[in-house]
């Protein structure tokens, strides 16, 4: 039976109605109390850090093995990823009515950390297809409906709440298996990139610090969840998740992952000065105030790896380099946390202050070394426009579209890109007042009064893999 295919964007809210299902489950594993309940309230931090050593494990061999990705017809990765995700629940079914080793719980959490990074990576499979800027808002608004469901889960008990983290990405990977194969061009592999930027090495050293500053607040936060309400967790993540919404939406266009860390270098420092000098009365919300960073990070750097591999031979393979850092530093900060709480509980006033020292390290980076801002220029490394680059094909289109002239094709990118009649004038060895004639049959062609329209136009002019 031949499937009805549609176009990406309009299959866009169904994708994130799924990628939402998927961040429900990991909030629901990594920020509730109840699915490591079996397994002991001391126990929970160390089955944790399991399930972030299992995402690193399986971001580090889809870097080492960098066809593991590969786009085929029938692909396994889905099946494998639901099979690593399955332990975990199941094992706490069995922990109802029978014991479970804890050995048994530490490869399920493991494994489950696997299920996750499996998913995190089959998704950007689909938003790949049509990356265009704005894709970013479609993740954090997933981000935002996931908080939700995590909410509504965490209302659930036994054996609902078992059937939860089941279900949650059972849910997401089948959406994810339903848009692949209801989406137009969902198996194509671009012959050459389209839309690049270099990300620096020292982004991800970056990353790596900015995850060793979240994992301290977050195993603050998880050492007692019982005492936490979900819905100030939600409220956190929504902050978060709605902070980078708004970015999205307000600049209309795509947010330099450079911007960014600035940002969240600032938010840090409020939420870790919070911990530092306003007492553990204020402990709880300085935590929650940096889970809210830890999204808005998460995301920013999720939406400029998405977008920066579109175009790449090996995306899945750059996705996973540019990703493993931040559960690196969080599994370092994570252990180290541990190993104080067993040598000397007390020292746990001094981490807010090695945090501060931390960020401080870090602007005085930025300042020597400002933060890259990685944005998405239509261009190479080398600063050079190719036939292949999503800014001409979004140019080639919308000439096409309104039926221009080769010559009114070519003043048409100069327009696009802001230059004025002379400035056109000047480049094509023609005279200001034929690039204003040619200026003003473009615009007459295209229903337009201002060069702005033209460049909206241009902007939104949807397109696929040439």
């Amino acid at each position: 039976m031949k499937v009805k295919k549609a176009h990406i964007r309009t299959m866009l809210p169904v994708a994130s109605a799924g990628f939402a299902c998927f961040w429900a489950w990991f909030y629901l594993v990594l920020l509730s109390p109840y699915p490591a309940n079996h397994a002991g309230e001391e126990t929970s931090l160390l089955l944790k850090l399991a399930f972030l050593v299992g995402m690193l494990a399986v971001m580090l061999l889809v870097y080492v093995k960098r066809d593991l990705f590969a786009r085929t017809e029938r692909d396994p990765l889905p099946r494998a990823a639901a099979l690593l995700t399955l332990p975990l629940s199941l094992f706490n079914i069995m922990a109802h009515y029978i014991a479970v080793s804890p050995v048994a719980f530490f490869i399920a959490w493991a494994l489950a950390g696997g299920g996750f990074s499996l998913i995190f990576l089959l998704w950007p499979k689909v938003f790949m297809v049509g990356w265009q800027k704005d894709v970013g808002a479609y993740l954090s608004a997933s981000a935002l409906a996931g908080a939700v469901l995590y909410l509504f889960a965490c209302e659930l008990r036994a054996p609902y709440g078992d059937v939860a983290l089941i279900a949650l990405p059972l849910i997401s990977l089948v959406v994810l298996q339903y848009v692949r194969t209801h989406i137009v061009g969902s198996e194509q592999e671009p012959e050459s990139p389209l839309e690049q930027t270099r990300l620096f090495p020292l982004t991800g050293f970056t990353v790596a610090v900015f995850g060793a500053l979240f994992g301290i607040a977050l195993y603050l936060l998880c050492r007692d969840l019982n005492a936490v309400n979900p819905l100030a967790i939600t409220l956190a993540i929504a902050c978060g998740a709605g902070l980078h919404l708004a970015l999205n939406v307000l600049v209309k266009r795509y947010l330099p992952f450079g911007v960014a860390e600035k940002l969240s270098l600032l938010l840090l420092f409020a939420g870790f000065a919070g911990l530092a000098f306003f007492g553990p009365s204020l402990t709880l919300a300085c935590c929650l105030f940096i889970v809210g960073v830890y999204v808005f990070l998460d995301f920013s750097n999720m939406a400029a790896l998405v977008g920066f591999a579109s175009g790449h031979p090996s995306p899945f393979w750059r996705i996973a380099r540019g990703q493993l850092v931040l559960p690196a530093g969080m599994i370092v900060s994570w252990s180290a946390c541990l190993i104080i709480e067993r040598v000397n509980p007390s020292l746990f006033t001094y981490l807010p202050y090695g945090a501060l020292v931390l960020l401080v390290a870090l602007a005085l980076l930025a300042a020597f070394v400002p933060f890259k801002d990685n944005t998405f220029a239509d261009k190479t490394v080398k600063g050079e426009l190719l036939e292949g680059g999503y800014f001409k094909q979004r140019c080639n289109q919308a000439a096409q579209d309104y039926k221009l002239s080769n010559r009114e094709q070519e003043i048409l990118y100069y327009l696009a890109k802001g230059r004025n009649a002379q400035f056109i004038a000047d480049e094509l060895s023609i005279s200001a007042y034929t690039a204003k004639t040619h200026v003003y049959h473009i615009y007459q062609k295209m229903g337009i009064n201002s060069q702005q329209e033209l460049i909206s136009i241009v902007d939104s002019t949807e397109i696929m893999y040439q």
